[in-house]
């Protein structure tokens, strides 16, 4: 459920809606007025928020944060029924912290020093005695 391929799958599955989402909230802004340009600006973000998840279910990630990006991708899924039937406020609110979420696990990941990780480095050889 939180391996990377699975991830990935979902994380383009949520671009996806993202996008669809996107569009319903132009054809609504034709219908009901500029209340949803906030939706508007929620879709962008949980774009957004979609391509970080599926760059980072491409980094090598503990399983503990893998776990994290999964949860959050899927409720960005969840983001989606809930904007079909809830409305934007909460859809912008939860935008913003998705996209919060994922972004500061990339710039973790991406700040982290990787110094720390083994190089395995041949030693020196004693020199040889010509004679």
């Amino acid at each position: 459920m939180f391996q990377p391929k699975t991830i990935r799958i979902f994380s383009v599955v949520s671009m996806i809606l993202s996008v669809l989402g996107l569009i319903l909230s132009l054809l609504f802004i034709k219908v009901a007025g500029l209340a949803f340009v906030m939706g508007i600006i929620s879709w962008g973000l949980l774009f957004w928020a979609s391509i970080l998840g599926y760059k980072l279910s491409n980094y090598k990630l503990y399983e503990e944060e893998y776990k994290k990006v999964g949860i959050t991708i899927y409720l960005i899924i969840l983001a989606f029924i809930l904007f079909i039937f809830v409305g934007l406020i909460l859809g912008f609110v939860l935008s913003v912290i998705l996209l919060g979420r994922l972004w500061g696990l990339k710039r973790n990941y991406d700040e982290w020093d990787h110094s720390d990780q083994m190089i395995l480095v041949d030693e020196p050889k004693e020199p040889e005695n010509p004679l």
